[in-house]
């Protein structure tokens, strides 16, 4: 309980301080407002335009191809142009194509290759935007508050899509027609519209990191020009085979279910995950100070997700299928805390656009992956016999990490073992 208020006061006190970490929730909170539609309309517009779990999949693949051109062609674009303006041109983007998505919805002009369409132009926009978003929040909020801003941020993204894919869920399900869906799209681009005038005003206050494509002069503290490593690459990999193996197939799973059972009780699965998501931002707002205790926690929450696939392989109700969602809630909102608060808190100021753009390249793209993989398995095989082959493959995927992780205790200790007959030895970061 002390702990808790203790947690709370921070909170507190970071929004009284810190007009940029306040601006930065606020946007998000937007935000994630309008996706909660959209994360609920866009796989029932597929399933609507042709029933099968296989477009959707590809919808989510298409989505990632013309992103990973672009991630891998300019890997520091953002290092050259200001993250913050970046990001309020990708919004307006955003705006635009999410009003005509509604537009030909509501008249009855929306096919599957326009949505094939939307989505790369979408996939392309989103590729820039998803780092650019992510350097921003390293650039604009102390290194200290990382952690728990994403803690922060994480529960709040939970607690708005709770009640609102409800609501979303009544518009799919309780209107005739496409009505509820041209809606659904509407709202997602009145509150990206919103959050325009948030990131006006934040592009008032200058970064607290050095932003390496910014017009401003910020402050420059001595952390963040000195004694920063590079972060090992196979931060990355880790980050891709979450996205694709454990948490990706998430995004086929949910929509299936919902659309297989129709009953009001699944509904649900929004709230468990939302106290899922509590209970690890509660509990994941340390984070591990080396990379070897990084890949750790990373591979704990990986272990978790691999008993809720197994959950849900032998869930016979509502009961054995909130239990599951709850697992994996759990399992990516500690995830995605711990590794996102990790690399911003070692990432080079000089390389914040780069090591931003490979985490988003590693989260997007393996995304989509997931999902036409996933919708693939569950035509080819069932819902049954597809979650139980994802339950074996993640934990081959922990047993694959473990002994990488042992590997890097060996690394370590032989590197303290030549630090100590060479004391102008550097060390890794992990």
């Amino acid at each position: 309980m002390i702990g808790a208020m203790d947690r709370l006061r921070r909170v507190w006190c970071i929004g009284r301080r810190e007009p940029r970490f306040k601006l930065l929730l606020l946007d998000n909170l937007t935000t994630t407002l309008g996706a909660s539609f959209t994360l609920v309309a866009l796989p029932f517009l597929v399933m609507r335009l042709t029933g099968k779990a296989w477009d959707l999949g590809i919808t989510m693949a298409i989505e990632a191809a013309p992103g990973l051109c672009l991630l891998l062609a300019f890997p520091r674009l953002l290092d050259r142009v200001d993250p913050l303006r970046t990001l309020r041109l990708c919004r307006w983007f955003f705006v635009v194509a999410n009003a005509a998505i509604a537009s030909l919805v509501w008249l009855g002009g929306m096919s599957i290759v326009v949505v094939y369409v939307s989505t790369v132009l979408g996939g392309v926009v989103w590729a820039v935007a998803f780092p650019a978003g992510r350097a921003v929040f390293t650039l604009y909020v102390r290194k200290g508050w990382l952690s728990i801003g994403n803690a922060i941020f994480a529960l709040v993204s939970a607690a708005a899509t709770v009640v609102l894919p409800l609501v979303a869920g009544w518009l799919v399900f309780g209107t005739r027609g496409d009505a509820g869906l041209a809606v659904a799209f509407g709202i997602d681009a009145i509150c990206v519209f919103c959050s325009l005038p948030l990131l006006a005003a934040l592009s008032r206050h200058a970064p607290i990191r050095r932003s390496p494509g910014g017009p401003s002069s910020p402050r420059v503290t001595p952390s963040d020009t000195t004694g920063a490593a590079a972060i090992p690459r196979v931060f990355h990999a880790y980050v891709f085979a979450s996205s694709v193996l454990v948490f990706g197939p998430v995004q086929v799973l949910l929509p299936l279910i919902l659309a297989r059972y129709r009953g009001g009780s699944y509904l649900l699965i929004y709230v468990v995950q939302c106290i899922g998501v509590g209970v690890a931002s509660a509990v994941a707002l340390r984070v591990a100070p080396s990379f070897r205790g990084t890949v750790r926690r990373m591979l704990a929450c990986w272990a978790v997700a691999s008993s809720a696939y197994l959950v849900l392989h032998q869930a016979s109700g509502p009961a054995m299928t909130l239990l599951a969602f709850f697992l994996l809630a759990v399992a990516a909102a500690r995830h995605g805390v711990q590794s996102q608060s990790w690399l911003q808190r070692h990432v080079p100021s000089r390389d914040v656009g780069q090591e931003m753009t490979r985490f988003a390249a590693a989260t997007l793209c393996g995304t989509p992956i997931a999902a036409l993989l996933t919708g693939g398995l569950m035509d080819a095989l069932g819902f049954e016999s597809a979650t139980l082959i994802l339950s074996l493959a993640i934990t081959l995927g922990v047993l694959l990490g473990a002994l990488h992780v042992h590997r890097l205790g060996a690394a370590l200790h032989a590197d303290s073992r030549a630090h100590r007959s060479s004391p102008s030895t550097s060390r890794p970061v992990g």
